[in-house]
């Protein structure tokens, strides 16, 4: 991973990111927000582009699941983060 370290990458994910990464010629964009009640975290990912598509959407009380989730997702070219982190590149967060 190009502009940042992996494991500070997860961290980050457990802190309201907001990430604009490139993977393969593509761009993404990873968001985390809490809802207006902060009682539900949401993390989203979606890709950049004039037909912006998202990608992966978890939301739950536990901030731990939502990034459980977005690691196990197949969200790059079929591949997990861990997969595919190699490739990417952090442009922004």
């Amino acid at each position: 991973m190009l502009g940042n370290n992996l494991n500070e990458f997860i961290d980050d994910m457990y802190h309201n990111p907001e990430k604009e990464i490139s993977y393969c010629g593509k761009r993404y964009m990873i968001a985390g927000y809490v809802d207006e009640t902060c009682e539900l975290y949401t993390l989203e990912v979606y890709t950049i582009e004039k037909d912006s598509k998202e990608l992966f959407k978890f939301t739950s009380k536990v901030r731990y699941e939502c990034v459980e989730a977005l690691e196990k997702a197949k969200i790059f070219d079929g591949k997990t983060i861990y997969e595919a982190e190699k490739d990417i590149e952090v442009l922004f967060g």
